[in-house]
């Protein structure tokens, strides 16, 4: 194998500290763990982390996981009243399904474990994926999900609103209920009670910088902001000339009191949280002034909070973020705390712990038919045990395409697309060794290698997509036309095994399916005409999310400023599938 080094890759020139732009992560890990030895502790997942004190008695396990970039989100709520683990994922991508998986192992203690995460994508699969693993070891798991910001969803579609900085809240009160020795049932209601009566907006002012890009993959002019942006950047409602505090305050006010509503009377929790380069001194004149208006509307706040709670790396900007109590809420945002991003002193007497009640293991594992693979087994064509050759050519191609594609990503999505695939990618090649498999084996090792590697949903998507692309070849010693037929059929049918993407949308759907389709339409002219019209229709359906409108995943936000560019699932998509005919077709005409 030839990989490209990571270590030849030349270092960004920002006016930033690190060491490795593509290990910056871990090493701030490290640093948490060294820095706060009395409230985190390490575990045999280096992106996991786990309460340094145990529970007394037996309770629920608490935990959540995150992209990283959001400091101190998600690692910094780990802690006494809290949570119990955190997964920690790459630079605004989702932990991997084996990082939630295992916060979910050490969370344990025989009362069920509540998930407490935000509404994204590669957040839900990855998940969805550990609860069902989970559940194979007789680990219960529930699960909460946060929607808390007004902008990024109509009322009446809150389901696909995302979670901001209200899932700090949202932990306070699953984390205290917990602490009082409520059962798994509890602890969820009191999380999902904590989320529904939450509202926030953000206000960016600058944008950011993935270091390992080098660059922000968006702009926000000087003199505006964009009302509503997401953590990650994602766009707002509107984009307008930068005004004063008050008005500020009024505007965020406006969009979240009517949401709910909030009304006169109400009791309330206001989390002012600054998105990582706005002033602290700023962040309390804009609280003074949401105090003000708060008053003007006969709103009393109860609890507040104002600092860098949930951020954005050096953006500037604020969320608000706002809780309609009553008096369950009131008391579990009372509760005791200690973590590096929260610590409240309890002000009323708290009763000795309570030991939750034991919960039955999971007997029914959450066993999904996601592949219905044809048994076929054919008579002649490429010998499988000769394909050695072809996972570390795809691994090469990945690898080398590292910056092509986040630069494409960062067009319309995080930028993080091909540093993100690189590490998987990367992490196969070393699994393989110097003496790969053949293709069998080497597909289940790359899948394996994404789920474990890769977070966001291109980790769970990849992942499957490859698992299922290994199946037909367990019951043939060639592949021909039909065998390769029913591989990219095991690929497709992994993919929507975990979403609902098809054609039109702008995603890898839309090079995956004409692919699919051709190698069909080819089969009966020959393995040679049907790699090739894989190939063709794949380059095909790449360029056709050229003038497509993204409707599926975080480029869905920008509408039609998401058409003009290429996506970069597609992109890569097409990509694995070139690679991958070429690669047969080499070994065919030797």
């Amino acid at each position: 194998m030839n990989t490209i080094d990571p270590k030849s890759r030349s270092i960004p020139k920002l006016d930033r500290i690190f060491n490795s732009p593509d290990h910056i992560v871990e090493d701030a890990v490290r640093g948490y763990l060294l820095a706060h030895p009395n409230i985190l502790a390490a575990t045999d997942n280096p992106r996991v982390v786990r309460r340094r004190e145990g529970s007394p008695v037996r309770k629920v396990g608490v935990i959540t996981g995150g992209g990283s970039g959001h400091e101190p989100a998600f690692l910094g709520y780990v802690g006494t009243g809290m949570l119990d683990a955190a997964a920690i994922g790459e630079i605004f991508s989702s932990p991997t399904a084996a990082s939630f998986l295992d916060a979910m192992r050490v969370a344990d203690m025989g009362a069920g474990v509540a998930c407490l995460f935000g509404n994204y994508a590669g957040d839900t699969m990855n998940v969805r994926l550990a609860m069902s693993d989970a559940a194979r070891e007789g680990i219960t798991v529930g699960s909460v999900v946060a929607n808390d910001d007004v902008a990024s969803a109509p009322r009446q579609d809150a389901a696909r609103r995302r979670g901001v900085a209200g899932e700090i809240l949202m932990w306070k009160a699953g984390g205290a209920r917990a602490e009082e020795g409520g059962s798994l049932e509890d602890v969820l209601a009191a999380a999902q009670k904590a989320i529904d009566n939450t509202r926030s907006i953000g206000v960016g002012l600058s944008p950011c910088t993935i270091v390992a890009n080098g660059h922000p993959n968006f702009t926000i002019d000087a003199g505006t902001m964009e009302v509503g942006i997401g953590h990650h950047g994602e766009p707002g409602v509107e984009v307008r000339p930068l005004e004063r505090s008050r008005e500020i305050a009024r505007m965020m006010c406006d969009h979240v009191l009517a949401d709910l509503p909030f009304a006169a009377g109400d009791d309330v929790v206001v989390l002012l949280s600054g998105l990582g380069a706005t002033p602290i001194i700023e962040l309390y004149v804009l609280f003074a002034d949401v105090a003000d208006i708060m008053k003007e509307r006969g709103i009393e706040i109860r609890h507040s909070f104002v600092g860098n709670f949930f951020t954005s790396l050096e953006m500037k900007g604020a969320t608000l973020t706002v809780m309609k109590l009553d008096a369950e809420l009131d008391r579990l945002m009372s509760h005791p705390t200690h973590s590096i991003g929260l610590t409240r002193i309890g002000t009323f007497y708290t009763a000795p712990p309570v030991e939750a009640p034991a919960i039955a293991a999971a007997t029914q594992a959450d066993v999904e038919n996601v592949f219905a693979a044809e048994k076929y087994s054919a008579a002649h064509g490429i010998p499988v045990g000769d394909t050695s050759t072809v996972i570390p050519a795809l691994v090469d191609a990945i690898v080398g395409a590292r910056d092509w594609l986040s630069e494409i990503d960062g067009k319309i999505g995080d930028g993080d697309h091909g540093i993100n695939m690189a590490k998987g990618f990367e992490r196969c090649g070393q699994a393989l060794g110097a003496n790969p498999p053949p293709l069998q084996e080497a597909l289940q090792i790359l899948s394996d290698s994404l789920l474990a590697g890769i977070g966001g949903s291109m980790g769970p998507l990849y992942g499957r997509f490859f698992a299922g692309m290994a199946l037909p070849l367990a019951n043939t010693d060639y592949i021909d036309a039909r065998v390769f037929g029913l591989m990219l059929d095991g690929a497709e049918a992994g993919i929507r095994s975990l979403g609902n993407a098809d054609v039109g949308d702008k995603t890898l759907m839309d090079t995956l399916v004409p692919a699919v389709r051709a190698c069909h339409a080819a089969e009966a002219q020959g393995l040679k005409a049907a790699l090739a019209a894989t190939s063709a229709a794949a380059e095909k359906g790449r360029d056709s999310t050229i003038d497509l409108v993204a409707r599926i995943g975080r480029a869905s936000r920008l509408g039609e400023r998401s058409r003009g560019v290429l996506d970069a699932g597609a992109t890569s998509c097409c990509l694995i599938l070139q690679t991958l005919a070429e690669a047969l077709a080499r070994i065919d005409a030797a």
